[in-house]
This record gives structure tokens, C-alpha cells and sequence, in this order.
């Protein structure tokens, strides 16, 4: 098992999500982390997530994706979470309407290992064809293996 399908679990990925607005969509992707044994404060986490500046997408340029990521003790290991949306969502001061998010957590202690595996989501999410396959992934397992082929390469 990968760092990516260790921390990005199939519970924790919403291909529907409804939020029209990205603090709406994190607060919706953030719920399927409530309870997760990796989680040992769900408040905290929210509270610092919320209290962190978003990153704007997943690359240095403009996307289809966003990513809301922090560092927080009220977390134990490396935990991710993902949403889909069909008609996008708009993000304040990017003319591309975001169609995934990503939130991402780690252990203040944890070294960056974190940071790679961001960087490799990103690139995949750059990626167009590999962006479509996003988009048009039928469930959960879909989508966690099109993310982890493309990390792979």
C-alpha cells in the first residue's frame, strides 16, 4: 500500500459534492473525516483549516482543482480527502471553476514527505487526460487508482 491509498481512503472521497462555494465544499469533504481513528481532534481540525490560507489549485497555474492543506497535531498520520463537483465551484480570484478539492492534514512533527505526494497529485491533476479520467471516474477505487498511476509515473 502507497503513502496516496493509505491516506486517501474510498470513504473519504465525495464525487457529488453540492457545495456551490469552495468553504462550503471543504466543510462538505471535511465531514467524511469525522470519526476517521486518524483524526484525534475533528474540531481542531476544522478550526485550522478554516483559520489557513487556502492554496488556490494544485499546480502554479490555473486549474480545475483546489487544495486546502495545513499542518495540525489534531491529526496522527498523513490524512487526505477529496470532492468532485459537476458544475464546478467558484473560487474568489480564479477564472477557472474548480471541479476537485483536495484537503490535506499532517502532524506538525512529520517531515515533508507530505509535500511529495501533493506535488506528484499535482502533477497528475495537470495533466489533462489524466484530469478527464478525474472527472469521469464512476466511484471511489476508480478514482484512487487514477490517482495512484499517476503518481506512479
Amino acid at each position: 500500500m502507497s503513502i496516496l491509498t493509505s491516506s486517501l481512503r474510498e470513504k473519504d472521497i465525495n464525487l457529488s459534492l453540492r457545495a456551490s462555494g469552495h468553504r462550503d465544499a471543504v466543510e462538505e469533504i471535511l465531514a467524511a473525516l469525522r470519526g476517521d481513528e486518524r483524526v484525534k481532534d475533528w474540531e481542531k481540525l476544522r478550526a485550522t483549516l478554516a483559520s489557513s490560507i487556502p492554496d488556490n489549485s494544485l499546480g502554479e497555474t490555473p486549474s480545475a482543482t483546489f487544495l486546502h492543506h495545513c499542518r495540525s497535531e489534531s491529526v496522527s498520520d498523513l490524512v487526505l480527502a477529496a470532492g468532485r463537483s459537476e458544475p464546478g465551484i467558484v473560487i474568489p480570484g480564479q477564472e477557472t471553476k474548480v471541479r476537485l478539492v483536495f484537503v490535506a492534514a499532517i502532524p506538525e512533527a512529520f517531515n515533508n514527505e507530505y509535500l511529495r505526494i501533493l506535488g506528484a497529485m499535482s502533477r497528475v491533476c495537470m495533466e489533462s487526460s489524466a484530469m478527464s479520467e478525474l472527472i469521469g471516474a464512476p466511484d471511489a477505487p476508480s478514482f484512487i487508482a487514477i490517482l495512484e498511476k499517476g503518481c506512479r509515473q
